[in-house]
């Protein structure tokens, strides 16, 4: 049986320069069929157990998302060392596993090397080197020649075109705003900063976004290694710089899409949030996480949030068909069965 039913056709588009005077190619994935199945999931400890994989193989992904957290790396002084183990633990368990799904992948705080950590963390540029040593980042990628790991990709399945932007939300950050009041729902570690000088993005990542939202589509998602619409807990998320927030919650807005979908990970629970922007437009946002490092914790406020979240392990699914014009996002448990859904029709 063939791993994967699509054949599958990588090609670079739209030649554009990046300011170091290189030339760098957008990526683009050709599906000559009308379904499409991604896969995504965050927080996978390289020294635990990771089962999920194999309902996640069989699922035949086309292609799978790494969200963050995709090792357990950080450290207190924000030395390599454990960063590099934790890499070489890694791609040892992938091997033996046979875990090698066609991959995308962005980072979080734990691969990128500091916990919680944003431009103030002074190895990011050597991080980042081990990063895209590890997912073998080609060497004409975006990310190559200019700050950061954010980049995109677009899927051409049947009729419709699907773009995918991975935010970087760990390089250009600045310092969050420590709570006033440890551990309390709501107030757990940080609490938002009104100050409209701090920047998630960076000056950069911003005027790309903004470029990137203004292109015409047919559906679009975009990956934030942090919640980007929940509130009502005092973890990291966008809600800690509400400005920021809005920003881009008015970018989505004006792009004139009527259903954008964020995937997101970071918070040992998977949840599905929605939010009803200003015109009337819908943004989704589903969490999966983690793929193999829960805890058992209370559950917290989500006035966003549809239903429940989910503590155990999980991974989610993007099933596209092109025939009906649907696009559905599910998350599933250990055992690839199903926790949750939404499905939203042509964007």
């Amino acid at each position: 049986m063939e791993k994967i039913k699509f054949i599958l056709t990588i090609l670079s588009l739209f030649v554009f320069s990046c300011g170091s005077n290189q030339t760098v190619k957008q990526k683009s994935i050709i599906s000559h069929s009308s379904q499409f199945k991604i896969g995504f999931g965050s927080c996978l400890d390289q020294k635990k157990p990771m089962p999920i994989l194999n309902s996640i193989t069989s699922e035949q992904f086309n292609l799978f998302l790494m969200l963050g957290d995709n090792i357990y790396g950080s450290s207190k002084n924000g030395d390599l060392k454990k960063l590099e183990s934790a890499y070489k633990i890694q791609k040892e368990n992938f091997k033996k596993l046979g875990f090698n799904p066609t991959f995308e992948a962005v980072w979080d705080d734990h691969d990128y090397g500091l916990n919680d950590g944003g431009k103030e963390y002074l190895l990011n540029e050597s991080s980042k080197e081990l990063f895209l040593e590890f997912w073998d980042v080609p060497q004409d990628d975006p990310r190559r020649f200019r700050k950061g790991l954010y980049h995109d990709l677009t899927i051409k399945s049947g009729s419709k075109n699907v773009h995918i932007l991975f935010l970087d939300t760990r390089t250009f950050r600045d310092k969050l705003k420590p709570t006033d009041s440890k551990g309390s729902p709501g107030k757990e570690r940080y609490i938002p900063n009104d100050d409209s000088s701090l920047t998630m993005l960076g000056l950069e990542q911003w005027k790309w976004v903004s470029k990137k939202l203004s292109e015409p589509i047919d559906y679009r998602i975009i990956v934030s290694s942090i919640q980007f619409i929940a509130v009502g807990h005092g973890w990291e998320s966008w809600n800690n710089l509400p400005h920021e927030r809005d920003k881009l919650i008015s970018l989505i807005d004006k792009s004139g899409i009527k259903n954008t979908i964020v995937l997101s990970g970071d918070r040992h629970r998977g949840g599905i949030y929605q939010l009803k922007t200003d015109k009337g437009n819908l943004i989704s946002e589903v969490t999966s996480s983690s793929l193999n490092a829960s805890y058992p914790n209370s559950e917290e406020a989500g006035p966003l949030r549809i239903g429940s979240t989910f503590v155990e392990e999980n991974y989610g699914a993007v099933y596209f068909n092109d025939k009906s014009d649907t696009l559905t996002v599910s998350l599933k448990n250990i055992n690839g069965e199903h926790l949750a859904s939404i499905k939203v029709g042509s964007l």
